[in-house]
């Protein structure tokens, strides 16, 4: 009898830890489920081709694929659309942001006419859906890869020094890499937005297309403007950034 219930009572042991194991696999394989799907979602989800599938996002496409962010240069390097339209301060961060962004952009393709949305006016908006930590999230090495241009070695000094500020609503601001670089990753991105409202041609927004729509270069009125306004932009953020250096 008493060999016959310690026998009983080794077998309740075994059991639990047999269950526990089982349940443990269990638990590590649904887990790497879930990790594998939010990568591949949070992959497929960052790109143009996911971005541009709303007509609203179409001209923004193709300035994009025309800009050196979307691979048109001789690096071929491309940024996805997250890489600059999302924080890159921490991962929880990201993927929140990522999701509340997605939420709005759904609803509001569902609940508003976005031809009647002012695009341009949109872009003067730009601090709120830019992000610094986007930037340097590539530019790693800023200050020093802008040592041979004195210009932009001074502005960038002033801007980590945080002594760079501009004036957002009547008050004085630590100054946003977009405040200087006001229109950077889609190249005339204002030709694109001329196109909404008038004749709505769908070859012409194909994002898929092998060539872009611009040679690489401006027209030459375009870039004296561009040119004088990028100089404006460095001027002022050399004045400051002088300014700044002269007190320290």
């Amino acid at each position: 009898m008493n060999v016959e219930n310690n026998g009983s009572n080794m077998e309740g042991p075994k059991s639990n830890k047999k269950m526990i194991v089982g349940v443990a696999v269990a638990f590590t394989l649904v887990g790497l489920i879930i990790a594998f799907i939010t990568t591949i979602a949070v992959k497929e989800t960052s790109a143009v081709n996911f971005c541009s599938s709303c007509h609203s996002m179409k001209p923004m496409a193709n300035a994009y694929l025309n800009s050196v962010h979307g691979g048109f240069g001789k690096t071929g390097f491309v940024a996805k659309c997250t890489d600059c339209h999302l924080p890159h301060e921490s991962t929880l961060g990201y993927l929140v942001q990522k999701v509340r962004t997605g939420i709005h952009d759904v609803v509001a393709e569902i609940t508003m006419d976005t031809y009647r949305i002012d695009w341009k006016e949109k872009r003067e908006e730009r601090r709120e859906f830019l992000y610094d930590s986007s930037c340097l999230h590539c530019h790693e090495n800023l200050l020093n890869a802008t040592k041979p241009n004195k210009k932009a070695y001074l502005a960038h000094k002033a801007y980590f020094s945080g002594k760079l500020q501009v004036e957002v609503e009547h008050k004085k601001e630590k100054a946003m890499c977009v405040d200087c670089h006001k229109y950077v990753g889609h190249y005339e991105l204002g030709k694109e937005l001329d196109k909404i409202g008038t004749v709505y041609d769908e070859a012409y927004y194909n994002y898929k297309r092998e060539k872009p729509n611009y040679a690489a270069a401006e027209p030459e009125e375009e870039q004296s403007a561009s040119e004088g306004e990028e100089s404006e932009a460095d001027g002022a953020a050399e004045e400051s950034a002088a300014g700044a250096h002269g007190h320290e």
